[in-house]
Order: structure tokens, then sequence, then C-alpha cells
């Protein structure tokens, strides 16, 4: 299953009321305090030209958690709501999709910034109430559409475009690796080609994407960007599944969230930064691995541990520790072992400290 409208372009906003409308009477609007204020006024102007009633703005919690996710449901359930809208980055998206899921309603996304695939997915990653990992729920509705308007993406603090690249990337890094341990099957292959796609798509646009951001200017490169980070990428978990979609990468990313200094730095820029200890831990040559780390400098994604967190040796240990025994990392075509996990770390902060801003 996919979402059946992906809408991306200046201005689209205006036209959700119009898909809204098709769909019920009654709009429950959620999403971030941030992201909620940058659109409220579009959304609320379509909505309201097509006499919906419309239950909130209210806030998604700030976490994507269990409580979250029944209290707004509750609110659904009490405003008799045929349809939920989620605004924000992908906590404020995964509450909305697995709200819609409890309430058996259709949710729009509108992402506001493009930090992940979540606007497109029917994944919701849960964590705890201090924003810790707890599992990846596909108790998720998959969205019924996608509206993408590039110039509220544009007028976001420019790492979370940083943070999608290197969670985009992860589509290919990571599917290369689980693809090679898996039979194949229509959906695997199709999953890990348009995986590469992803990664084509920022290594050829991703610099100029970065340089948008810089000068506050809409550019093709920075739509294409955008496009790979919400749909293709999206597509790729979708058509990858459980079992091909993440591995050592999203598994490092998980370690980091239990640093205090670092959990919250951002989903993306840790996966972007778990992407290159992938290659580590591949046994990939040191010159392949410098190259990846060239590019990944190029659009953003952090290549060093002081770009991160300041982080001593037991946190680097305790990262290996979660990393090793996240569900994700039995994903990669070998066993890897702390100590594995702890040098593939330091080696990418070395490489990464060798190349020049």
């Amino acid at each position: 299953m996919v979402p059946s409208v992906y809408k991306r372009g200046d201005g689209v906003l205006r036209d959700l009321g119009m898909f809204c409308q098709a769909h019920a009477s009654t709009v429950l609007l959620i999403g971030g305090k941030q992201a909620l204020e940058a659109v409220r006024e579009p959304i609320l102007e379509s909505l309201h030209r097509y006499n919906l009633k419309v239950v909130g703005p209210e806030w998604y919690g700030g976490e994507c958690t269990y409580r979250n996710i029944e209290r707004i449901s509750q609110l659904a359930h009490k405003s008799e709501a045929g349809l939920l809208i989620a605004v924000g980055g992908g906590r404020a998206l995964d509450t909305g999709k697995a709200v819609a899921y409890r309430n058996h309603i259709p949710c729009v996304t509108v992402p506001t910034i493009a930090a992940t695939c979540a606007a497109f997915t029917p994944l919701s990653i849960i964590n705890d109430e201090n924003g810790v990992y707890i599992e990846n729920s596909p108790r998720s509705a998959c969205p019924a559409a996608v509206f993408v308007d590039v110039e509220v993406i544009l007028r976001a603090p420019q790492r979370w475009l940083f943070a999608g690249m290197g969670d985009t990337l992860a589509k290919w890094y990571e599917l290369r690796a689980t693809g090679s341990k898996i039979p194949a099957t229509s959906w695997t292959l199709g999953g890990i080609n348009n995986g590469k796609i992803c990664y084509d798509i920022i290594k050829k646009f991703g610099p100029g994407a970065k340089v948008a951001m810089d000068e506050g200017k809409v550019n093709e490169a920075l739509e294409n960007v955008i496009d790979a980070i919400i749909f293709y990428a999206g597509m790729s978990s979708i058509l990858g599944g459980e079992k091909c979609r993440g591995a050592a990468a999203h598994s490092i990313y998980f370690g980091f969230t239990n640093i205090p200094a670092a959990h919250s730095f951002g989903h993306g820029l840790l996966v972007g930064f778990g992407n290159l200890c992938l290659l580590a831990l591949e046994r990939r040559g040191e010159a392949e691995i410098l190259e990846e780390v060239k590019l990944a400098k190029s659009c953003g994604v952090p290549t060093t541990l002081a770009e991160i967190a300041a982080m001593s040796d037991d946190d680097i240990q305790r990262v290996a520790e979660v990393a090793v025994a996240a569900k994700d990392m039995g994903n990669m075509p070998q066993a890897i072992n702390n100590q594995q996990v702890v040098e593939a770390i330091y080696l990418v902060d070395r490489l990464g400290r060798t190349v020049s801003s």
C-alpha cells in the first residue's frame, strides 16, 4: 500500500481542503507547535474554503509515545473526526499515522521538514517519554495523501534537510547490505534498486540542495532532493519490507539515542554517520569509505563525533552495545560484535577529520 496522492511544489496546501472534502466532513488537525505555526494559516484557509469542520490544531505531545497516541485517539473518537491531518517532522507524522490506524480513518501528512521518509510510509517509530527508541510499529496507517510545500521546507532549519539526505543515503547503504542476505523477490529487488535511485539523486543533487538552503532560494536540486527524501526513500521502505529495511546505520542511530548529549541531535544526521560506520563494518577499503565521507560532508551530514556531541569512550561503548542488540543489526549479512562497532565509529571519525569543510 502506498499513498494515492503525492503533491510537491510551491503553494500545494491550497489544494488540501479539496482532497479532504472527498473523504470527511470533520478533520482533526495535529502537529508540532512550530510546525503548526508555520502552516496554520494556509491549512485552515483551505479547509474552511471547503466548509470542513476542524478539530484542533492539537499539539501531538512532543514524542511519538503510546501515551500520546492514546490521548489523541480518544480526541479523534470523541470528535467523530473522519480524517486526520498530521503536520511536522517524523515524530508528529508517526503519531498521526498511529492514531489514524487505531481509529480506522484516513491520514494526510504535511511534512514541514524533509528529514525522513515518515510522511510517506505506513510505519511509526515509537519512543518512550524520554525519547528513547522502543520499536518500529507497523500499526500505522499508510497516508492517503502527502502534501509537501517546498517553500515551507526551505524556511525550516537547514540541518533537517541535511538529516533527510543522511537518512535517504541509508536506503542504498542498508538495502545493499541486507539484500545480500535474503532471497531475491520482485519486492526486495524493487526496494534495493529504488534505494540505489535514492543514492544517485542525493549524490547528483545533494550539494546543490545544500546551496539552496544556504542561499534561501528554491532550486531544482532542492526539489529533486525533497522527492528523494520523501517519495523515493518511502517507496524503498515500502517495497523492501521489514527484512530489507534497516541495518547497521539505524542500529548505530539507536545506540546514539541512549547517550543524553546525542539523542536529540537528529535521526537522519545520526543515521548518516551510521551509514559510514556500516561501510567500515562491511570491511570496505578506506579509500572507498573516504569518498563516501566526502559525499556526506558535502550534504551537511556529520562525519566526526565532535560534530554530534562530546562523548567519552564509555559512551561509545554504550552506543555499540545498544547497536549490536538492536533488531536491525541482525539484518547485516554477517554477525557484528561490540568491538567491531567501536572500531568502525572511531575509523569514520578519523577519516572525517581529514576532510576539510
